[in-house]
């Protein structure tokens, strides 16, 4: 029994001296043991030292890289949407100008004494489906002051006048009725709006006219409301029913002139 104890104890003192050599091969490459026995059984300890290093290196590199990637990443979005955005505010701009020196030169030609209005709030957001300017006593408007827009086009009047705003009723407000000339041969009708720069009017079937027919006011033919853009006649009803509208997109409206009459 004892001698079987001495060779346990034996046995274990050789695996941690076996295990002791093996270490320092590992962490010291074998500088101290430079035998042929040493470079035969550290070899392929040194070599998977080495390539657990490089491993662990490698996976550390890649994770650090993919941070870094995705830090990058992040911040050239955010750049990207802020160019973009002042690309859309520069761009915004640049048409607003333009519109505006447009409107500005065909006004100087003009015989006629237009102010020029921003357009700040339109049917589908104001009240009572109305324009709201941004112009107001400020600029001697008036209550009755005809809404034109590229100085031919009518949409409507000046409807109430505050100290820096006014209100504009337009002409095709539903159910609204305004007396127009229709044609060559300026046949007085009542148009009556339908909404959204949409208009109808009804004449008698025996009336003649034609789609593309100009629509005006009786008493001025310098503006116009629209062309003739649909007639439509059915065999029981005794009128036929004229469907015309604005030629501008009231929704679209940024800049509208104020005629100032003389």
């Amino acid at each position: 029994m004892v001698f079987l104890s001495k060779n346990r104890k034996n046995s274990k003192g050789k695996y941690l001296l076996l295990s002791l050599f093996l270490v320092i091969i590992f962490y010291l490459g074998g500088l101290f043991f430079l035998t042929k026995f040493s470079h035969y059984a550290g070899k392929p300890i040194w070599w998977l030292r080495n390539s657990s290093t490089e491993l662990l290196s490698d996976f550390s590199m890649v994770i650090k890289t993919k941070k870094t990637l995705l830090k990058e990443n992040e911040e050239l979005k955010i750049k990207l949407d802020q160019i973009n955005s002042q690309y859309l505010f520069y761009k915004s701009l640049l048409k607003e100008n333009e519109e505006l020196k447009e409107m500005l030169g065909r006004q100087k030609e003009s015989p006629h004494q237009f102010i020029l209005a921003n357009v700040l709030s339109k049917p589908n957001l104001s009240p009572y489906g109305s324009l709201i300017l941004d112009i107001g006593e400020n600029y001697n408007l008036k209550k009755g002051d005809k809404v034109v827009v590229n100085e031919k086009v009518l949409i409507g009047e000046i409807e109430k006048v505050y100290s820096k705003t006014a209100t504009v009723r337009l002409y095709s407000f539903p159910n609204e009725n305004l007396n127009v000339a229709v044609g060559f041969d300026k046949i007085i009708g009542i148009a009556q709006g339908k909404g959204s720069g949409n208009f109808e009017i009804k004449f008698p079937k025996d009336l003649l006219f034609e789609k593309e027919d100009l629509i005006t006011l009786p008493d001025s033919d310098l503006f116009f409301l629209g062309v003739v853009d649909k007639i439509i006649i059915t065999p029981e009803d005794p009128f036929q029913t004229i469907l015309f509208k604005i030629p501008v997109n009231i929704f679209e409206l940024r800049w509208v002139q104020i005629l100032q009459e003389s």
